[in-house]
């Protein structure tokens, strides 16, 4: 009995701490330039650190690959119905398709489709996008999967999609999540806010307001320029972030 009051003081503990650091007043910020992208009404972005090349995903459930100027290298052949999610990891590129709770994933160099995922029931998306990433640190990919009792619920899958944790944060909403820096990353597009999380408990380190207006999904480059895109024009704001330390 005492051990199990003393977890639960501590969870409290923790819980209030983490109310704490995200009530308190963040920095702004504030994009250094802007530019277009040549893809159809885009969707979500990644970038692949061991490749260099960015992915994003269009409208009409295509999957375009970049080189890091830019220049673009192809396209998929295959459309999906709603691509809101995609992620790089291990010459693999995953694409979340929230029209039919799927996940399918695609050779990184090629993009020819490999296999598809079926999603659980219980894993929704929100009004504005559907968060999926590799968590390097707990080796599992991690997706947003809706809220309960206005917190966001963030779900863990293994390397074939079966679910194996849940975890409630105390965000209302997360419409894109991304990985840098050792770290989990989740941008909220109803506090228009960037979180940074750790990556083993997933409480917030540290957050940002951001000005601009429409954000759908980001990521990191290789030199650590924040890269946001817009939800309703083909259109990427770049950032300058501090430098932020590592989570212990």
């Amino acid at each position: 009995m005492r051990w199990f009051k003393r977890m639960a003081l501590c969870g409290l503990i923790s819980l209030l701490l983490q109310g704490a650091l995200y009530a308190q007043k963040p920095a702004t910020l504030k994009p250094e330039r802007f530019f277009t992208v040549d893809v159809a009404s885009p969707q979500c972005i990644t970038f692949d650190l061991r490749l260099k090349r960015f992915y994003l995903t269009g409208d009409r459930g295509r999957v375009y690959s970049f080189s890091q100027l830019w220049s673009p290298i192809r396209s998929s052949e295959r459309e999906g119905s709603d691509y809101q999610a995609v992620c790089a990891h291990e010459k693999v590129v995953y694409v979340r398709d929230a029209g039919v709770k799927k996940v399918v994933a695609y050779d990184a160099g090629t993009l020819l489709p490999q296999y598809t995922f079926d999603l659980p029931a219980s894993i929704q998306p929100s009004s504005y996008g559907s968060g999926l990433i590799w968590n390097s640190a707990r080796r599992a990919f991690v997706l947003t999967a809706g809220m309960q009792n206005k917190r966001m619920i963030l779900a863990e899958f293994d390397t074939d999609f079966r679910q194996i944790h849940e975890h409630r944060l105390p965000i209302a909403s997360l419409s894109a999540l991304t990985w840098f820096d050792g770290a989990l990353w989740g941008f909220s597009p109803d506090d228009r806010m960037l979180f940074r999380l750790h990556p083993e408990t997933y409480t917030v380190v540290r957050s940002w307001r951001v000005k601009t207006k429409k954000i759908r999904s980001f990521c990191f480059d290789k030199e650590g320029n924040l890269l946001m895109l817009r939800g309703d024009k083909p259109l990427i704001y770049e950032f300058r972030m501090p430098r932020v330390q590592p989570p212990k």
